[in-house]
């Protein structure tokens, strides 16, 4: 296996593993302290990482479509998951914090 795409597929998955775990803190801070706030940064934080994530995705997408030919192995696929489980938590938790700050502005 070619060993750009092998580090390029580990760069996903940390990436993308990261700005999950950030997204799950952001939203573990809101359960348990209400701190909007704290759980927007965290959101943030996790946006950045999912960012670079992305940006290795589009490096990816830009070989491919410009005809290089590279192993689509199960190590790219389990990354491309990763990033996606990431992509779905991050806008979930974000869903989250606004029903969370809507709720709490009602009372």
């Amino acid at each position: 296996m070619d060993e750009k795409i092998v580090n390029q597929s580990m760069e996903l998955i940390l990436n993308a593993g990261n700005g999950k775990s950030l997204a799950i803190e952001a939203f573990k801070e809101l359960l348990t302290n209400g701190n909007v706030d704290l759980a927007r940064e965290k959101l943030k934080q996790a946006g950045i990482e999912i960012g670079k994530a992305h940006d290795t995705q589009t490096s990816l997408l830009q070989k491919e479509m410009s005809g290089e030919n590279f192993e689509k192995s199960i190590l790219l696929i389990h990354a491309q998951d990763h990033f996606m489980n990431a992509l779905t938590i991050r806008d979930m938790v974000s869903l989250m914090i606004d029903m969370y700050e809507r709720l709490s502005n009602e009372k």
